[in-house]
């Protein structure tokens, strides 16, 4: 019990400095430099420059908690509730550290400096150092086994309604933000510092949080089958397979469960089952590979013929 509690405050503590560096290297850093590298933060952006060409009213926190806001409602309504709560800590946390950043005398005159005057090279620092914030940030998060939201829920909706990855779909949205940004604000060293900055972000979450992750080949035998396996289907999202096997002792006839989960999903399928059947005989094998639906797609590779 102290082990599982311990595990949930760690949890919530990666989660909140996860949401504080996201939030704290988008405002600093790409929020004053007009720094468009995707996501809600982006659009913000979008919006508060064509805003300033009217009024010099700024709004940019708003905004975010705006845009906040409706994803996470359409999250709920389009995705589950199980997202909408995974969610709403990180959102909370990411809206209030932005009024901070966004409000506070100290952190307006960093970013201002920072941003420098616009030149090339503050702009690039920005870019690069925004990146490495916001990708730690993410990667942090997703350790602690949250999620940033924001446009998130595109990526999920995405991948349920058309099987596109996550990962591609990512990268399809925030390339769609950063093209209406280069073209809606014509600011053309900017945009390329943006991109450059959510090329960074991704190389910081590869080398945080991607390559942390596993995949397990999970084996269960249990009286409580049925259920571990409607658990499996409905809540983990994932397949079973059902094996009838003899134990070599006493050569009784059981059922034995074989299913595939990646790490995040690790302590989720062993507390289950550990409500259900204490007694289960379970095994987990780190796989260093996994092809099929829910995972990556195999695809045949093409060999070049040499001419």
């Amino acid at each position: 019990m102290k082990n599982k509690l311990r595990k949930q405050l760690l949890n919530y503590f990666l989660v909140i400095v996860g949401t504080f560096l996201l939030a704290f290297g988008t405002v600093v850093f790409l929020t004053e430099s007009e720094l468009v590298a995707g996501g809600i933060s982006g659009i913000a952006i979008i919006i508060q420059h064509l805003i300033k060409n009217i009024t010099d009213v700024y709004i940019y926190d708003y905004l975010v908690l705006g845009l906040t806001a409706i994803t996470w409602l359409i999250g709920l309504l389009f995705v589950g509730k199980d997202f909408a709560y995974k969610t709403l800590l990180s959102s909370v946390i990411y809206v209030g550290c932005t009024f901070l950043f966004a409000r506070l005398p100290f952190f307006k005159e960093l970013a201002v400096n920072f941003a420098g005057n616009g030149e090339s090279g503050s702009l690039i620092l920005c870019g690069i150092f925004g990146g490495v914030f916001v990708g730690a940030g993410v990667a942090i998060t997703f350790l602690g086994g949250g999620s940033t939201g924001g446009v998130d829920v595109f990526q999920i909706i995405i991948r349920k309604k058309l099987n596109i990855k996550e990962s591609v779909s990512s990268v399809i949205i925030d390339g769609i933000v950063i093209l209406v940004g280069m073209f809606s604000m014509r600011l053309w060293t900017e945009s390329l510092c943006g991109i450059l900055s959510s090329v960074v972000t991704a190389g910081i979450i590869e080398g945080i949080y991607i390559k942390n992750q596993s995949s397990y080949q999970v084996d269960v035998i249990s009286s409580e089958w049925k259920s571990i396996s409607d658990y499996v289907q409905n809540d983990l999202e994932r397949g079973a397979t059902v094996l009838r096997v003899e134990g070599g002792y006493k050569g009784e006839s059981r059922v034995m469960l074989r299913l595939v989960i990646d790490k995040r999903q690790y302590e989720k399928l062993r507390n289950y089952i550990a409500e259900v059947d204490p007694s289960a005989f379970l095994t987990f094998t780190q796989v260093n590979a996994v092809y099929g639906e829910g995972f990556t797609k195999n695809k045949k590779k093409i060999k070049l013929k040499k001419k």
